[in-house]
């Protein structure tokens, strides 16, 4: 019985070494964002075995049957499809998308599109969404979807996505947040 123990023991602790979570992870409810699955920033390279292990965590762990990728689709979605192939048991979604980061009006329907879609997601099922280091990209069309999906204030909605207002320094990533400023104050009014 004691043998027993020590190797029920011993496997349960190896295979829960097997799961790490992605860098920048933050989770409210079932919306969860951070970075690229298997993405390292030093060097800066995308590993497809960290990768499979985070995914693994997040469906595992988290219930997550929703990867929404903003960097990184071809990677994240050839190491999700080898894990659906794999585990006959897995069906993980992939949906690749673009959000573009400029103050321009001409950007803002298409990252509109977006916020709805991350709505949509918000209301249906556990997702994780990542852009390639979970601080910019993945927070606004959070942020964005909490918006659409909650009618929240961008303050609101900023916060609960896990947003840092310093992390946003560039015109490009500023153009970002006036775009779900704007979309909040569109859809509240």
């Amino acid at each position: 019985m004691k043998a027993l123990l020590i190797l029920l023991l011993l496997t349960s602790t190896a295979f829960a070494q097997e799961y790490t979570t992605p860098n920048n992870f933050y989770q409210y409810g079932t919306a969860m964002k951070g970075a690229v699955p298997g993405f390292a920033k030093k060097p800066k390279h995308f590993d497809a075995k960290q990768a499979e292990q985070h995914l693994r965590y997040l469906y595992n762990i988290k219930g997550v049957r929703l990867v929404i990728s903003l960097d990184h689709c071809e990677d994240v979605g050839n190491v999700i499809d080898k894990i659906n192939e794999k585990y006959e048991s897995i069906d993980l979604q992939h949906v690749c998308r673009k959000i573009v980061r400029s103050s321009k009006n001409r950007y803002r329907d298409r990252n509109v599109t977006l916020f709805e879609e991350v709505a949509k997601a918000i209301e249906t099922m556990p997702f994780y969404i990542h852009c390639r280091y979970g601080a910019h990209r993945a927070v606004t069309a959070l942020t964005g979807g909490w918006i659409a999906s909650q009618k929240l204030s961008f303050k609101k909605a900023f916060q609960r996505a896990g947003g840092k207002k310093r992390a946003f320094r560039s015109e490009g990533q500023q153009g970002l947040l006036k775009h779900a400023k704007r979309y909040a104050k569109d859809l509240i009014e």
